[in-house]
């Protein structure tokens, strides 16, 4: 409940700005709050789900040496998905093919990987 009642604080701070936009339009700021204190009801679920959820996937991408093969390249690393959690490992970064055969061997595993199966 704490962490809900931040989350409304937090969406109340975009009032002076959305205030002031629709004042012009006649409406009165109290109707903000209210709208605020509404979508902040709506969207905390919804950025809950966003930021905790399994079934999104969280990849991290960078340039550099392949960790695998050594190549040089944009770099691929899978840190989360439903089943699979690396956020505590030590970063391994692959370039596309060795990426591509990691994500062949989770997905063989049972592993549900939507990202870089080309």
């Amino acid at each position: 409940m704490r962490r809900f009642m931040l989350y409304l604080f937090r969406w109340q701070l975009s009032t002076p700005i959305l205030w002031l936009v629709v004042r012009r339009m006649g409406t009165g700021v109290w109707a903000t709050v209210l709208a605020n204190l509404i979508g902040g009801t709506i969207f905390f679920w919804v950025d809950r789900f966003i930021f905790t959820s399994k079934v999104v996937e969280i990849w991290h991408i960078k340039e550099g040496r392949c960790d695998k093969c050594g190549v040089s390249s944009h770099l691929w690393r899978l840190v989360k998905t439903q089943g699979y959690d690396k956020s505590k490992n030590k970063p391994i970064f692959l370039c596309m093919r060795c990426s591509k055969e990691k994500t062949d061997e989770l997905r063989a595993k049972g592993i549900p990987v939507r990202g870089k199966s080309n």
